[in-house]
């Protein structure tokens, strides 16, 4: 394992989880991701981590939303969602879906696909607001309803 890889894994508690499955429980990859497996999972990806796998063969950074659940639930207090913000940035190509209106990275494909499938299932009032990041899809909201 290479050394800034080494200091990814210590600064966001990577060795420090206990594989209880909290982060996996509230993972909303399981609903958006088709191919959601235990090797998708956010536990997943933190163990491929400890072992040393290469980024580009972890399937759950692209998958992943960045929702910061897992973090937010991990009792041993892994920060998991920096931990694939991180991994991501190593990747040859940086996994992003950029926000329209302001540049900021957005919801993986699956996550889209999903929502628009979501959409077509009777949740179409709003689904502009689904094309923006959470700040921009704030202003717009904000902006639609004074």
């Amino acid at each position: 394992m290479n050394r800034p890889y080494q200091e990814i894994l210590t600064a966001r508690g990577a060795f420090r989880c206990v594989e209880c499955g909290k982060c996996v429980a509230l993972c909303p990859m399981a609903e958006t991701a088709p191919e959601f497996s235990r090797r998708t999972s956010p536990r997943g990806v933190v163990q491929q981590a400890q072992r040393g796998e290469d980024a580009a063969d972890m399937p759950g950074l692209v998958s992943c939303l960045q929702c910061r659940s897992c973090s937010q639930t991990c009792p041993a207090g892994v920060d998991v969602a920096g931990l694939i913000a991180d991994l991501r940035a190593t990747l040859p190509q940086p996994v992003q879906v950029i926000c329209p209106a302001c540049g900021t990275p957005l919801l993986p494909a699956d996550a889209e696909a999903y929502l628009a499938r979501a959409a077509n299932a009777g949740f179409e009032s709003e689904l502009s607001y689904a094309s923006l990041c959470p700040s921009c899809r704030r202003r717009a909201y904000a902006r639609n309803n004074r």
